[in-house]
């Protein structure tokens, strides 16, 4: 079917690199407006123009190739060119990070080409004639090298959670409560305020709730992660410590780059990448990636296989002013080395974060500590807001108004004085654990190892 098409429409990307024009003018038009803002006509016209590109790559793979190449065996295999299709893989990439492939059709046809482009780069069969298989159904995962763990010489394999801790560890001084396996009745009447075990509706700590996912084992491997994804997906990460930091910026990057140059080189023990008050120290030159609140499982859904949305997203939570519940339960993936921070911040649903790999410190406080928490857009809070005002996504505190100014390991507390007085829960969330957040709870968060994490929204 591939090559059906683009045998189809190769004149109109052929010549004068007409694909290539539509793709970047799709991009620019993209980039002309906030995200949430985009038209969604210019959505699909990125999302045709990168499938019209990658079609274009994927047949010019096979292009004035010798098809009679036998193998060992003696069969007939297609001499293929590989580099057009990872870079078509890369502009499948770009297509659903950038504008989501646009509707479901598009999507399914964009999963369907990874699909097959990757299939014929892992073991150059001539897949070409036939249909293609759906992605769902291709369960084996490729057997392609992926040396990730010789970029260290003279290691052996690397398994992730058995690194060292960053200093400082946190001494846990107000600890939120751990719960074994609550029945979602118990859940529900938490949820609402009701209380599991009298935590009147706070944050708690879930134990036991999703020991039979693969991720638990699979994600410790970094070669089993690398060569799951796809060692050639691009994924979008952010490069600094944290969000609110001046030189904080995103770009796109292979998957194998993001393991090599920001996993590999800043986790293993030896290297001087210690650091304290949330902000890792790094040598000249060395820069902190964090593949950060993305839906990689909706990009990659082979990695979807290795979790399962916990039941207890499936509860009702009471109204709350400021609270929509999504259509569905939105995923999203945390994976970086330890010092990656998340500032203080709400989010505007519920919140179940799972912890796969690696711990994270995690501070959070109450809605009622809002008016001590210095809101980006309120200078001072200590006038004109009262306790509990100002809570929630915005908050009335305008751009970043979910976010704190306050580095809350080493506060300056002659800037934010109040914030001495606010009230706090805090845990080292453990792998295995799931921590709710319930809503408008601000959360700090702060890896002390390489960290892999899933938070599901509900």
């Amino acid at each position: 079917m591939i090559k059906t098409l683009a045998t189809k429409y190769i004149h109109i990307a052929s010549g004068n690199d007409s694909a290539d024009a539509l793709v970047d003018y799709g991009r620019e038009m993209l980039h002309a407006y906030p995200y949430r803002e985009v038209p969604a006509h210019w959505r699909e016209f990125y999302t045709d123009a990168g499938i019209l590109k990658a079609l274009a790559l994927g047949f010019s793979a096979f292009e004035d190739r010798d098809h009679d190449k036998e193998n060992d065996s003696g069969e007939l295999r297609v001499d293929v060119d590989v580099e057009p299709l990872k870079v078509a893989i890369a502009v499948c990439d770009n297509v659903l990070v950038m504008a989501g492939a646009s509707s479901e059709r598009r999507r399914d046809l964009v999963f369907e080409m990874i699909d097959y482009f990757e299939s014929v780069i892992e073991d150059g069969q001539d897949q070409t004639e036939g249909e293609l298989e759906p992605t769902a159904k291709r369960q084996k995962v490729s057997t392609t090298p992926v040396p990730i763990s010789s970029t260290i010489a003279g290691e052996g394999k690397i398994k992730l959670g058995e690194e060292p801790l960053q200093e400082p560890i946190p001494k846990i001084q107000f600890p939120i409560p751990r719960v074994h396996l609550p029945t979602m009745e118990e859940f529900q009447q938490h949820v609402n305020g009701d209380g599991v075990e009298g935590t009147s509706g706070g944050p708690i700590i879930i134990t036991g709730g999703f020991d039979h996912w693969p991720a638990r084992d699979r994600w410790t491997d970094l070669d089993m992660l690398c060569r799951t994804a796809g060692p050639d997906r691009l994924v979008p990460i952010e490069i600094g410590s944290q969000y609110t930091d001046e030189q904080w910026t995103q770009k796109l990057v292979t998957m194998r780059e993001f393991i090599q140059t920001y996993i590999l080189r800043q986790e293993h023990p030896g290297t001087d990448d210690q650091g304290k008050g949330g902000t890792k120290v790094k040598t000249a030159g060395e820069e902190i990636g964090y593949l950060a609140q993305h839906d990689l499982f909706a990009q990659i859904p082979r990695l979807r296989r290795d979790i399962d949305i916990p039941d207890y997203c499936m509860v009702g939570p009471h109204d709350q002013e400021g609270y929509s519940p999504p259509d569905d339960v939105l995923l999203n993936a945390w994976f970086g080395p330890r010092g990656t921070v998340s500032p203080m911040h709400t989010d505007p649903y519920h919140n179940l974060l799972a912890q796969v790999v690696g711990r994270k410190y995690i501070r959070l406080y109450g809605p009622k500590e809002t008016s001590k928490l210095y809101c980006y857009g309120k200078e001072s809070q200590d006038e004109g807001v009262g306790e509990g005002e100002g809570e929630g996504e915005g908050g009335g505190c305008g751009m970043l108004g979910n976010t704190s100014q306050v580095n809350v390991e080493e506060p300056d507390l002659e800037r934010h004085p109040r914030f001495a007085e606010a009230e706090y829960v805090e845990t080292i969330l453990a792998p295995g654990e799931m921590l709710y957040i319930p809503f408008q709870w601000w959360h700090y968060i702060r890896s002390l190892s390489t960290s892999f994490s899933v938070s599901f929204w509900f």
